[in-house]
């Protein structure tokens, strides 16, 4: 079985078996924006870093999103560095999830906001601001994808489009 079709098959078992601490009662639909979002904590709560390799951005990110990291971590890697260095997910750098919370705060026929509440123990926060993640979301080719993550790192408010964009730049 090829390891792509077995990634594949972990991230939707992860999904079934994860997605009901989302809030919404049970395993989300396909076309619930809060699905992708439940998808990458499932990731995260079976103890793998999300959005680590090129093909898991291209599943869940849009194209635009995904190329800019892609272009950005070629950039650092010249450097010897890493575009991104810490978790999106959980804002983060090694933080365990315990929990986490989604809310569809906004939607549209092609666009949505998914606000992430985590939970990461006795992980040492500034605040509780940074425990919240943003989600923007498009649907692209049918389905719900990434465009953008955002939250705080006390003080700082950071973006990952943003991030890369300079990361791609620099």
């Amino acid at each position: 079985m090829p390891s792509s079709f077995r990634r594949l098959l972990v991230a939707a078992a992860a999904l079934l078996a994860f997605a009901g601490s989302s809030g919404a009662g049970g395993v989300l639909r396909p076309d619930d924006p809060r699905a992708p979002v439940a998808a990458l904590y499932a990731i995260e709560k079976a103890g793998r870093p999300t959005l680590a390799t090129p093909l898991e951005r291209a599943a869940s990110l849009t194209r635009g999103l995904a190329g800019l990291w892609d272009r950005a971590e070629a950039r650092a890697r010249r450097g010897g560095d890493v575009a991104i260095d810490f978790d999106v997910a959980t804002n983060s750098q090694g933080a365990e999830l315990k929990s986490y919370a989604l809310a569809a705060t906004r939607r549209d026929a092609n666009r949505a906001t998914v606000v992430a509440t985590v939970d990461s123990g006795d992980w040492a926060r500034a605040s509780a601001r940074e425990n919240v993640i943003t989600f923007s979301l498009l649907r692209q080719a049918g389905r719900w994808r990434v465009d953008d993550v955002s939250g705080v790192a006390e003080p700082n408010p950071w973006s990952l489009r943003d991030l890369l964009a300079r990361a791609a730049k620099s």
